[in-house]
């Protein structure tokens, strides 16, 4: 079962809302969408739960799947095929 909002603090909540909208004002275009922003929330949420709550704690978890995200292809030097994601 998912852990809710409810176990953190006015506080928390308003670092993990203004590191989402940081994070996804990040978001390019061609990229962005319903599924994208969950990811990164659940990340955002993820690092709470760890005890991680600063701003820049949730910024950080953010950015890191965002760039995952972005991040071109990995390329198969013998098939030049990008990999599938796992």
């Amino acid at each position: 079962m998912k852990k809710l909002l409810t176990e953190f603090d006015q506080n928390t909540i308003a670092n993990m809302t203004a590191a989402l909208e940081y994070v996804c004002n990040k978001i390019p275009a061609d990229k962005d969408g319903h599924e994208v922003r969950k990811r990164i929330a659940d990340a955002i949420m993820a690092c709470g739960h760890a005890g991680r709550r600063t701003l820049v704690d949730f910024q950080e978890a953010g950015l890191e799947v965002l760039e995952e995200i972005v991040r071109p292809p990995r390329f198969n030097w013998f098939g030049l095929r990008p990999k599938q994601p796992r």
